[in-house]
């Protein structure tokens, strides 16, 4: 079993909307808490700045996608990773609430499987430019958080981003692995 994803009007309507509910499915198969929940699944305006959202109020609960995901699988996955987790932090209250704990948690359960820097987590320019080296060791330092938290930290969020850019070398290009100056 798993969650139970139903496509609105407007995203059945939409020539692309196949692709994108099957790149949302493929997300939401790693989410076994949410198995037999429906979901409806939605496109957000063109216009919108936003990538995705999760409506948690409504019934049954509604995410929405930008539809330029549809082009962009890592940026689908990595925020439909996220838009899911929102669900497991209401109504199923497994997650605690807030953008920045959604997104650490998200890093600590997928690490690289849906790669993609954190939207709302501060991550220094250096390492967010060169994401795909840096996602291993921020998603090693987010289970370590997540721990910290079960011991009772209560800024293990904070503790997270302090190490994380305490990782991250300042410099030049060339010690993050990057491009040499010609």
């Amino acid at each position: 079993m798993t969650v139970d994803l139903v496509p609105t009007r407007r995203l059945g309507g939409w020539p692309r909307g196949a692709a994108l509910l099957e790149g949302v499915r493929a997300v939401g198969d790693a989410f076994p808490e949410l198995d037999g929940l429906r979901v409806r699944v939605d496109l957000l305006p063109w216009g919108s700045r936003r990538l995705g959202t999760a409506s948690i109020l409504e019934h049954p609960p509604r995410v929405a996608f930008h539809p330029r995901l549809a082009s962009d699988p890592g940026a689908l996955a990595a925020t439909a990773a996220h838009e899911f987790m929102h669900l497991l932090q209401w109504p199923l209250r497994q997650v605690p609430n807030g953008e920045r704990a959604c997104d650490l948690h998200v890093l600590a359960r997928f690490g690289v499987r849906f790669a993609g820097p954190p939207a709302y987590l501060r991550v220094p320019r250096r390492a967010r430019d060169q994401w795909s080296f840096w996602a291993p060791t921020a998603a090693t330092l987010a289970r370590r958080a997540l721990e910290e938290r079960h011991r009772g930290r209560r800024q293990y969020i904070r503790w997270w981003e302090s190490e994380f850019d305490a990782r991250v070398p300042r410099g030049s290009p060339s010690l993050l692995g990057g491009p040499r100056p010609a």
